[in-house]
C-alpha cells in the first residue's frame, strides 16, 4: 500500500508521521516553538520548518520509494507576509497576541457586524486574521505596506517545499476574509478594510496537488522528486472532521477535542441564521466542499496552563496521578465556564490560569478548587457543560436530534472527560480516533492521488483499522 507523510502541526507541537490508514510512524516529534519578543508573541517558524525537514529526511530514509505524497496541516487563522521577491517579511504572530485586544470592535464599527457574518459565517473572534491584519494596519503599517502575497502557515511551508504559491480553502475559511457562498475570498471586506486585493492568491479545494518537491528540496531530503505535495485540509480541524468514523448517511457530531474543543456538524450550505451569530457559531470549509457548522470552545488549553504553572513551580505532575486525583474529588461541585474570554491569554506574571479558574468559580457562585484534583474536576465539568450547551444551541439552529458524539483527536485519550461528556450531554460518546488529524490529512493525499477512491470510502477504513472506545452517559 502506498504510503503518506503528514506534517501535522499543532499549537503545542508537531509531528511527520509516515503511513497509511491502517497504521503510521511518528519520524519527528517537535515543539512548535514560539517567543516572546519585546511583549509581541511569534511563532519560530524556521525552527519548525527545519523539524519538518528533518521529519520528512528521516521518512524518505527508511520507506523511500513507497512514498507518493506529503500534506501539511495547522491550526487556524495564523499567516505568514512575502514581498515581492518571495521572501518572509516578518515572523510570524501567533493568534494569542495581545495586539489584536479591541480589535473586533473596531473593525465592527467600521464595516457592521450583521452583515460582516451574513458575507463571512465566522464567530467573532479576536485571533481571526482579519483582526491579526486589522492590527497590523494600526500598528505596523509599513510592514503591512510591503507584503504583496498571504499565505497560511500551511500554504507557507507547501510553498517552501514546492516553489509554488496557494491559498488552500478549509484555511482560508478561518480567516473571516472568505465567503463560504461564493467560496471566494470576500472582497467586499477586503476592500472596506482597504487590504490590498493582490495578497490574497489563487484558493484551492482541498485534495489539489501543489506540485512536485523542489529540486533543492528534494536533494536536500534524499527525497523521490516525483513525490507530489497536495493541499488537502490544511486547517488540522478539517483534516480532523475528515476522520471522523462515520458510516455512510450518518448525520455526525463531533468534537475535534484537543487545545480547543471544535463542536460541530457538517452541513452541505452555510447556516448564517442570527441564532447562529448569537450562539457563537461559526461556518468554515470541509474537504468535501460543505461547511463545517461549528463552535470554538476552549479546550485543553485550560488544563495545560495549569499544569505548566505547577510544573514552573517545581512539581512535578504524573498525568495517571492526576487523573486519580481527578476521581477522588469529582464530588467537589465547581466548574468554570470555558466560553469566558479570560481563559484565551497564557500564563504570566500579572494573570495565572489558576487564578483565572479560581475567581471564574466565584463569579459563578461555586466553591473555589484547592487541590490539584478539584482544578481539574472544575475544567472537565466545565468542558462538558460548554458541549451540552452548544448542542442543545446546535438541535435549535439546524432543527436536528442527535443521538452520539464522535469526539476526535489528542483530548478523546481523556476518559474522564469523554464519559462527563456523556453524561452532560445524554449522548453515547464515540472517543477516537486519538491520530484523527493526521489520518484525515492522509485520507485526502490518498483520495488526491488515486490511492483511496473516496472519502467515504477512507473513513471506512478508518472504521475498519483504528480504535474507538465508546462511553454511554451515566
Amino acid at each position: 500500500m502506498a504510503k503518506y507523510i503528514a506534517v501535522d502541526l499543532g499549537a503545542s507541537n508537531g509531528r511527520v508521521i509516515v503511513g497509511d490508514l491502517s497504521g503510521f510512524e511518528v519520524m519527528n516529534r517537535f515543539v512548535t516553538r514560539n517567543e516572546m519578543l519585546l511583549r509581541e508573541s511569534h511563532w519560530d517558524i524556521t525552527f519548525i520548518f527545519a523539524e519538518i525537514k528533518k521529519g520528512i529526511k528521516e521518512a524518505f530514509h527508511r520507506y523511500g520509494g513507497e512514498i507518493v505524497s506529503i500534506g501539511v496541516d495547522s491550526w487556524g487563522v495564523d499567516y505568514g507576509l512575502l514581498d515581492e521577491h518571495g521572501s518572509l517579511i516578518t515572523l510570524p504572530y501567533h493568534y494569542r497576541d495581545s495586539r489584536t485586544d479591541g480589535m473586533v470592535e473596531t473593525v465592527c464599527a467600521k464595516l457592521g457586524q450583521q452583515a460582516l457574518f451574513e458575507r463571512t459565517g465566522l464567530a467573532f473572534q479576536p485571533f481571526n486574521t482579519l483582526y491579526q491584519l486589522a492590527a497590523m494596519q494600526k500598528y505596523r503599517p509599513s510592514t503591512l505596506a510591503v507584503a504583496r502575497q498571504y499565505l497560511s502557515i500551511p500554504d507557507l511551508i507547501n510553498y517552501w517545499l514546492t516553489g509554488v504559491m496557494v491559498n488552500e480553502i478549509s484555511h482560508a475559511s478561518t480567516t473571516q476574509l472568505f465567503n463560504p457562498k461564493t467560496k471566494d475570498w470576500d472582497w467586499e471586506t477586503i476592500d472596506g478594510m482597504h487590504f490590498s486585493r493582490g495578497m490574497f492568491g489563487t484558493l484551492v479545494e482541498s485534495g489539489t496537488i501543489v506540485g512536485r518537491l523542489h529540486p533543492q528540496v528534494a536533494q536536500e531530503l534524499h527525497a523521490d522528486p516525483d513525490v507530489v505535495v497536495v493541499a488537502g485540509g490544511t486547517h488540522d480541524t478539517a483534516s480532523a472532521v475528515a476522520a471522523v468514523p462515520a458510516k455512510a448517511g450518518e448525520d455526525f457530531l463531533y468534537i475535534s477535542s484537543g487545545t480547543w474543543s471544535l463542536l460541530g456538524v457538517e452541513s452541505e450550505q452555510p447556516i448564517l441564521t442570527p441564532a447562529a451569530l448569537e450562539s457563537g457559531f461559526t461556518n468554515e470549509v470541509a474537504v468535501n466542499g460543505n461547511i463545517r457548522f461549528l463552535k470554538n470552545i476552549m479546550g485543553m488549553w485550560i488544563q495545560q496552563e495549569c499544569v505548566r504553572h505547577w510544573e514552573s513551580k517545581g512539581e512535578h505532575i504524573d498525568w495517571k496521578d492526576l487523573d486519580e486525583q481527578t476521581i477522588a474529588c469529582s464530588s467537589y461541585s465547581g466548574y468554570i465556564d470555558p466560553d469566558d474570554q479570560r481563559f484565551l491569554k497564557p500564563n504570566s506574571p500579572q494573570s495565572l490560569m489558576v487564578d483565572r479558574v479560581a475567581q471564574n468559580c466565584r463569579d459563578l457562585g461555586l466553591p473555589v478548587p484547592t487541590s490539584h484534583g478539584e482544578y481539574m474536576v472544575a475544567i472537565y465539568r466545565g468542558l462538558a457543560k460548554a458541549y451540552a450547551k452548544a448542542i442543545d444551541h446546535l438541535g435549535t439552529i439546524t432543527g436536528k436530534t442527535y443521538s452520539s458524539l464522535h469526539i476526535i483527536g489528542g483530548g478523546c485519550k481523556n476518559e474522564i472527560l469523554d464519559q462527563w461528556a456523556a453524561d452532560e450531554t445524554g449522548l453515547t460518546v464515540y472517543a477516537g480516533p486519538v491520530e484523527a488529524t493526521a489520518l484525515g490529512n492522509m485520507l485526502v493525499q490518498g483520495v488526491a492521488t488515486k490511492g483511496i477512491g473516496s472519502l467515504q470510502r477512507g473513513r471506512d477504513l478508518i472504521i475498519g483499522h483504528q480504535k474507538v472506545k465508546q462511553f454511554d452517559p451515566a
